[in-house]
């Protein structure tokens, strides 16, 4: 009797856990005209990347997105850089529109223009936030007398890339920034 029960019981679960659902993608990967490429289906998409430039241990790519069925196409900033788990390295790819591209680089010259003013005498700090929170900043310390600019990339919940850059590293950044708008 047991025996019956507990085998009834077990052939119950294993039916009930067959027929769950497979998991849906809650927010599929969507380009500002709409594409929304992880949840097309029965259509080609291609995928293009050029390469543009190499900063620190970024690598900034023109991605260019293709519906094959109607042909419309879109092209984003890719940022792509490395990181690294006690076992494992990844790569990860974030984007930046055009529309955004040219406030990040309004706004880093503006922190241009602000280190150029002179030196502060407090500690000063400016940072620019883009969608997919990439963060772009300066900082005057006021012990060490300079600015330090960063990229603060998120790579993971407890670990971030952070990458610090000179004043004459800001300004090579402006200019791949500028070249990459244009490329877009």
């Amino acid at each position: 009797m047991k025996k019956s029960i507990l085998l009834f019981s077990f052939g119950f679960c294993t039916i009930l856990s067959a027929q769950t659902s497979p998991p849906v993608i809650k927010k599929p990967l969507t380009t500002s005209s709409g594409l929304k490429i992880n949840s097309r289906k029965g259509t080609l998409i291609e995928k293009k990347i050029y390469n543009l430039a190499k900063f620190k241990t970024l690598d900034i790519q023109k991605i260019v997105t293709k519906d094959m069925s109607d042909q419309t196409a879109e092209s984003v900033l890719g940022i792509i850089y490395e990181y690294e788990t006690f076992d494992n390295t990844s790569k990860k790819t974030l984007t930046i529109e055009k529309a955004e591209l040219s406030k990040l680089i309004q706004s880093l010259q503006t922190l241009e223009q602000k280190e150029n003013e002179g030196k502060p005498d407090q500690e000063v700090k400016y940072k620019f936030l883009t969608l997919n929170n990439i963060e772009f900043g300066g900082i005057y310390n006021e012990k060490l007398k300079s600015w330090i600019n960063y990229i603060k990339i998120p790579s993971t919940l407890y670990n971030q890339s952070l990458n610090e850059f000179s004043k004459d590293e800001l300004k090579e950044l402006i200019k791949i920034l500028k070249n990459a708008e244009q490329n877009l």
